[in-house]
């Protein structure tokens, strides 16, 4: 059972207080001993005001008796506890208590949305079912009249209410949302529902480092042993290589947004992987934004957990820059791993090296450019004509026994001059290091659309032991769930590919709405509506949108990405403000609820085909570099895929700037969109 009382309202009633609080304590005390003392202060509280409201309750609805309630039901994803469920016939109570005095707080009120849409989305007893949200305050002053939500059914608007107004709030509650027609919710099954969550990769990262396994924090609907299988498979072959002294790479592939990011935290943060109290393995990206963005992150969570352990216990408080110390070795910047060990000749600290976004590594040439570029301002750049892919195979190659890395491939995502493509390792594997075997999915040796078209290799060496297991890809879209062929409708939009986009993203709009508009202010009031609990979300566009300006959004604006991403709606700065845009370098890798895309003219229409330009000076310069034609559209591929649950794409209209923006250019787009089966609001 996942709460840690369930009982009727009646026999609740019937219980002595003590008898209650010793039901809790012996169930909380297997998870949150230090929190013993504290809990059964709040408890004891909420218990003597629960049972005056539920007699009242009774008194004006007798058969609320036999309604169940289940108090600390566990949220696993989020590693927290609703304080109270009720299950009245056809409807499930979601009960927030506060004992408090005072106002209510809109943090308390995202904090019981977050609840109950977690329900909606990941619980399978609630599915379809309807959610009422109850925020109960002991003695607030409850004002409903004022109060909007942006929850639409089945979860109902937030009830506020205190002692004295909880019974009637129920009561009427139930006298407008109950459906007779509808079968009552079985109290029991309800209880011991499966809980199916699919979580960012903030919150997984947070949970992972919090020691929860992927099997514990996510399972997709569709395919609930996805992510497990990869992660075993992957264990399984680093302990088949440390057995028999081998050097492995593993390249793991998947749709977008299907969790490749959180396969390669999860082998990080196994315990099999540490000796000595220290981890064998490291997390490294180029990702920039991903990096600074996981880190504070983790570094927030872990400060506050044993911030509020160390209040409870009158020890002292922790040092955040301790904690920030230990979560960047996990976690670590690729570019500053090469430079940092390229010149030292010794094997690196870590014998597992979990590279993500693999396929965005450098190539030779932009790496000496980028190096020479910064040596006035780093006399110890690495200045050397090697791709990065060939450097970090001989740092990990100095290791004299043995040694594993693990590529993670995301398809068609090479945004930036100078990335060399998944084709860049399998020519430096068959050419310089061939006594490495490899581990890939047959998707990467074929060049299917989950990598775009990719292949690891232009034809198979003959030289390198290559193994292809299905196990390395991962075919569900944990981003997306609500819309698994998402990445089909992209493609198809970027191929030029109107018709087959129309006929993939029909079924979808139901459950993952992606809309059109010419007037920004449109954009923003509908993700405004769209917005619920900590459900975030944001403004993005492309890095090459720079005729947005007229409309009061400059691409080129600098940003804070932990900031933009994490930060409560209230904070000017984050994403929630819909006032400064993450473009596909800021926003690559991570996700948020509901995105509104910007788009601009560097992607456009001419003659029925996508037509490339720069905007440089004061004009539209056409773009001829095939590989800077293919950056944009990975540009694009980025932005379309960034949204959990829906999509609003924003094309200007022309008014604001008639001579570098024309209509009749951004009409054309619009047209093309409304093809690939888009309606307009």
């Amino acid at each position: 059972m996942n709460s840690y009382y369930h009982n009727t309202i009646g026999q609740f009633l019937l219980e002595s207080d003590d008898q209650i609080i010793g039901k809790l304590t012996n169930q909380i005390s297997h998870d949150y001993f230090q929190q013993l003392s504290s809990q059964n202060i709040s408890w004891a509280n909420f218990i003597e005001n629960v049972k005056q409201e539920f007699a009242n309750l009774v008194q004006l609805k007798p058969v609320a008796s036999g309604w169940s309630i289940l108090l600390e039901y566990k949220i696993p994803r989020i590693a927290k506890r609703i304080d109270m469920v009720i299950i009245a016939n056809d409807l499930i109570f979601v009960i927030e208590y506060k004992d408090s005095v005072g106002s209510f707080d809109n943090s308390y009120k995202r904090q019981l949305e977050d609840y109950c849409l977690d329900l909606r989305d990941f619980h399978k007893e609630s599915f379809n079912k309807t959610i009422v949200p109850i925020l109960y305050m002991a003695e607030g002053h409850a004002n409903n009249t004022k109060r909007e939500s942006n929850l639409t059914d089945p979860i109902k608007p937030v009830i506020y209410t205190n002692t004295g107004d909880f019974a009637s709030s129920i009561y009427h509650a139930f006298q407008s949302y109950c459906n007779p027609a509808v079968d009552s919710i079985n109290p029991t099954k309800w209880n011991n529902s499966d809980y199916n969550p699919t979580p960012t990769i903030v919150q997984a990262a947070q949970s992972l480092f919090a020691g929860q396994g992927v099997e514990n924090i996510t399972k997709s609907h569709a395919d609930s042993q996805n992510l497990t299988t990869t992660t075993d498979t992957i264990l399984n072959a680093i302990n088949r290589a440390k057995s028999n002294s081998e050097k492995l790479i593993c390249f793991v592939t998947g749709v977008p947004g299907a969790g490749k990011t959180l396969v390669g935290l999860n082998i990080v943060h196994k315990e099999e992987l540490f000796e000595e109290n220290k981890t064998l393995a490291a997390y490294f990206s180029g990702n920039g934004p991903l990096i600074k963005v996981l880190r504070e992150a983790l570094t927030r969570d872990k400060y506050d957990t044993e911030k509020a352990i160390a209040k409870k216990r009158g020890s002292k408080t922790p040092v955040k820059e301790d904690i920030k110390r230990k979560v960047n070795t996990h976690i670590q910047n690729l570019h500053n791993f090469i430079s940092d060990l390229y010149r030292s000749e010794k094997a690196p600290p870590e014998k597992i090296a979990v590279f993500d976004e693999a396929q965005r590594c450098w190539n030779a040439e932009h790496f000496y450019n980028k190096n020479n570029g910064n040596k006035n301002r780093n006399p110890n750049a690495l200045i050397i004509r090697k791709s990065e892919p060939h450097l970090l195979l001989d740092i990990m190659d100095r290791h004299r026994d043995w040694a594993v890395m693990v590529a993670l491939v995301g398809g068609g995502q090479e945004i930036n001059t100078g990335e060399a493509g998944i084709g860049e390792w399998g020519r430096v594997v068959s050419t310089h290091f061939p006594h490495w075997k490899v581990m890939v999915s047959p998707e990467l040796l074929q060049g299917d659309d989950s990598v775009a078209g990719n292949k690891l290799f232009k034809s198979t060496p003959s030289n390198v032991e290559i193994k292809t297991t299905e196990d390395l890809h991962l075919k569900v879209s944990q981003r997306s769930y609500k819309a698994k062929s998402l990445s089909a409708w992209i493609n198809a939009v970027l191929r030029n590919e109107p018709f087959e986009a129309k006929s993939i993203i029909q079924p979808l709009l139901k459950d993952f709405p992606v809309v059109l508009t010419r007037n920004l202010d449109t954009a923003k009031d509908w993700l405004r509506t769209k917005q619920s609990g900590t459900r975030r979300i944001g403004l993005i566009s492309s890095s090459g949108a720079l005729r947005l300006k007229p409309y009061g959004l400059n691409v080129k604006e600098s940003m804070d990405e932990p900031k933009w991403f994490l930060n409560k709606p209230e904070d000017v700065r984050s994403s929630y403000f819909l006032e400064i845009p993450a473009t596909e370098f800021a926003i690559q890798g991570l996700e948020i609820g509901w995105s509104g895309l910007c788009w601009d003219l560097d992607l456009r229409r001419n003659d029925g085909q996508w037509d490339f330009k720069k905007f440089v000076g004061t004009k539209w310069n056409n773009v001829n570099k095939e590989d800077d034609r293919l950056y944009t559209l990975n540009k694009y591929r980025v932005l379309l895929s960034r949204a959990r649950e829906g999509m609003i794409i924003w094309i200007p209209d022309g008014s604001a700037d008639p001579l570098y923006g024309k209509k009749e250019d951004y009409d054309a787009v619009a047209e093309y969109l409304t093809n690939c089966g888009l309606e307009t609001i």
